[in-house]
């Protein structure tokens, strides 16, 4: 009973007739609209199938995935509408509400025709990294669009953005090109010169203090029935990393081994915590921040294992209980009504393929040097492949005076008479807007400057890529690697399910309505569904 209608039953009668109109007004006075967050959360869970998600949902604990599943908007039916579903171009795609074809990350790598060269899609040697690796330098150069993050400062000046992944490319998408992006470097977490000259000194606090698991056992989590429904733990499909075996338990090795198990998202929820605190995101006053957080480890593990492994499933269950403790954090940190959650994945996985589901980028060079040859004459015809691209060189067609167009449509037949290939595009048939078989879902991929001569898609369950080293993989126009979660909590929210298509170019724009922002050159749209309440 609230304070006032306390005292309206203590004055009697009375107080009945003389105010209790007064008391009927206030109870009526509609409540006040929650207030916009002060730090929106961007979690992407690299390699998360949408399956996965339904399947396990109960075996979740309450604070994780179903704080979401259970008190959040749901998208059911939210799918990748383009063929080359990789980590950098999911991770683009969702921080810039736009696709491919856009913000012209095509691949994790490809071709560039200038450098004369295979490229990451993070790669800039002006910008090294500061954790004296020696490594290749990495920036959002590449990234031709703005990201949510770079319409939020360009807005509010006075706003942070900052993303943290395992991987760097999932946190450079996400920070765009004037977030600050950080992610695991040589021994602890790191960033390049594009963002800072020196770590930040929570950074290197972080780093000297982490947990050390080298020599710790990673054990199952849950009871050995529940793995059991998924066939017999040692699958012959299984790659794992250097030190690890294909059976539990699996002692974790010195180095970067911990990345391959789920102490990784651990650590990587931890350091969150700690650029949560030392930046003081979403608790100065008049604050509007923004955290974008990449959980790799699913992915790295679906890998190594396959999505379908004992191994997966433990991830899944852990990454789960992790995300329980650091959005509990975030409710103490910020206030629960102070903080927006968004979560989808970059893209999802597909089985580890069975006997004959391999088909190598050899195979596929093979077969176009091959017929090549045998139309125009011996020549090196194949510049490079980096899925699904081929490349071919300029100046052996030169040399032979072959039509450019006349050679592709040599190449598409022999690559497309293989076993395991559904269909193979010139970049002509890339671009055009024929809407028959998967040519949409690559012409939506398609930016031409950086990709392929010929588009090379699998069929459905086959693994195509460089080399055979995965027991799962993705980067395929199907189901497994399109249909991926997405669902948003926060102030106002309403719990609800949806099952209208979405994509998850949407989640930039809807993001950018709860953050007051615009964002013109997105693609994707607004969810009206988890939009802020009218005000």
């Amino acid at each position: 009973m609230t304070p006032m209608i306390r005292r309206c039953v203590r004055w009697g009668t009375l107080a009945v007739l003389g105010l209790g109109l007064a008391c009927t007004r206030a109870a009526s006075v509609p409540a006040s609209p929650p207030a916009r967050p002060s730090l929106v959360v961007l979690v992407v869970v690299d390699g998360l199938r949408y399956a996965d998600v339904e399947r396990w949902r109960e075996r979740f604990g309450p604070g994780g995935f179903r704080r979401l599943l259970e008190g959040g908007v749901v998208f059911d039916a939210a799918r990748y509408p383009y063929a080359t579903t990789q980590t950098c171009v999911g991770h683009a795609t969702v921080a810039t509400g736009t696709l491919p074809e856009r913000h012209g990350i095509v691949a994790n790598t490809w071709y560039d025709r200038e450098a004369g060269a295979k490229v990451s899609c993070v790669l800039d040697a002006e910008s090294p990294s500061l954790d004296g690796s020696g490594g290749a330098g990495v920036s959002p150069k590449r990234l031709g669009m703005p990201t949510l993050g770079d319409a939020l400062l360009g807005a509010r000046p006075s706003s942070r953005v900052l993303a943290v992944a395992l991987k760097d490319r999932a946190a450079v998408m996400m920070a765009g090109h004037r977030g600050t992006a950080f992610w695991w470097g040589k021994e602890g977490f790191t960033t390049s010169r594009h963002y800072a000259q020196a770590l930040p000194e929570f950074v290197a606090t972080w780093n000297a203090g982490r947990p050390q698991v080298a020599g710790t056992s990673w054990e199952r989590s849950a009871a050995p029935a529940l793995y059991a429904q998924l066939g017999p733990d040692d699958d012959v499909h299984e790659l794992p990393p250097q030190g690890f075996g294909r059976v539990f338990p699996h002692l974790i090795p010195p180095g970067d081994g911990f990345l391959y198990t789920p102490s990784g998202a651990d650590q990587l929820l931890d350091f969150g915590l700690a650029a949560v605190r030392a930046e003081h995101l979403g608790t100065r006053p008049g604050a509007v921040d923004l955290l974008a957080v990449g959980l790799s480890t699913v992915d790295m593990v679906n890998h190594a294992y396959g999505p379908d492994s004992h191994e997966a499933l433990d991830t899944l269950l852990r990454v789960d209980r992790a995300l329980t403790g650091f959005l509990s954090a975030l409710d103490q940190e910020v206030g629960a009504e102070r903080v927006l959650v968004a979560l989808t994945a970059d893209h999802g996985m597909g089985s580890a393929p069975q006997p004959g589901g391999r088909l190598d980028g050899a195979r596929v060079t093979q077969a176009l040097e091959a017929a090549l040859d045998a139309a125009y004459g011996e020549e090196t015809w194949v510049q490079a492949f980096t899925t699904p691209y081929v490349y071919l060189r300029p100046e052996a067609l030169a040399a032979r005076g072959v039509r450019r167009e006349d050679a592709l449509a040599v190449g598409a037949r022999a690559i497309g008479a293989l076993p395991g290939v559904a269909q193979v595009l010139t970049d002509t048939q890339a671009q055009s807007h024929d809407s028959r078989g998967l040519t949409p879902a690559v012409r939506a991929s398609y930016f031409a400057p950086r990709a392929g001569d010929l588009t090379v898609l699998p069929v459905s369950g086959v693994l195509l890529a460089p080399d055979a080293d995965c027991a799962g993989w993705h980067g395929a126009p199907y189901e497994y690697d399109q249909h991926v979660p997405l669902m948003l909590a926060g102030p106002g929210l309403k719990p609800a399910r949806h099952a209208r298509p979405v994509s998850p170019a949407d989640v930039a724009p809807t993001l950018a309505a709860w953050l007051q922002v615009p964002l013109p050159e997105a693609t994707g749209t607004p969810l009206p569904e988890a939009t802020p309440p009218a005000r």
